[in-house]
């Protein structure tokens, strides 16, 4: 039997791109794969996730990631965005006939829970499904090791910018110096993230 994990990474972030990635992994492998350390990614540091990640590539049967670009998330909303993501990885690995999809829970995700049903999948959207249930970390640490990766290259072209985040001071840094020097903000910035009407107005897009 085969069950799925859905999560993201990157959801809140100022800079760079959300992440979103489902795994599908035989049922009789979870144990094995929560002894090697598999957990949500946020209690891992990075040279643990790497290393979880190649384990979690040779154990699951597949795994999917939709990018969702800073563009994308300034002109719709970011709910929305990660439901159609969730709908699109669920489709694409359909093909392995999961029993059970586990997704963390964001926001009313019932279009999400309709579609999995519709498919005949058990639902298991919980709130911190990535902490309990062992496929939803899989997924964490996957989605996460993808977009430090994309991180990094953003860096070598845009320089250090910390973690991305509106909370990190070397970030909101970051942006204070590139609003002054640049007119045009980068594409890797978040427009419409309320922290912009403070630090680069001229940034800032509101969403209505």
């Amino acid at each position: 039997m085969i069950v799925v994990g859905i999560d993201e990474a990157g959801r809140g972030s100022l800079i760079g791109p959300m992440i979103v990635a489902g795994v599908a992994i035989k049922n009789d492998r979870l144990k094995f794969l929560k002894n090697m350390g598999v957990k949500d990614s946020k209690q891992l540091t990075r040279n643990r996730r790497e290393k979880l990640f190649d384990i979690i590539c040779s154990y699951s049967e597949g795994f999917t990631i939709v990018k969702v670009s800073p563009e994308e998330i300034d002109s719709e909303n970011l709910n929305e965005l990660t439901y159609k993501a969730m709908i699109k990885i669920i489709y694409s690995l359909v093909e392995f006939k999961p029993i059970r999809i586990s997704i963390d829970k964001v926001g009313n995700t019932k279009v999400v829970e309709q579609e999995i049903i519709k498919l005949g999948m058990e639902p298991n959207i919980v709130t911190n499904a990535d902490i309990y249930f062992v496929e939803a970390s899989a997924a964490s640490i996957i989605a996460k090791v993808i977009r430090d990766n994309i991180i990094d290259t953003l860096k070598s072209k845009y320089g250090d910018f910390g973690s991305g985040y509106p909370s990190d001071p070397k970030t909101v840094n970051w942006v204070k110096n590139v609003y002054k020097e640049y007119l045009t903000p980068p594409p890797i910035i978040r427009r419409s993230w309320k922290i912009l009407q403070e630090i680069a107005p001229n940034y800032y897009i509101r969403k209505w």
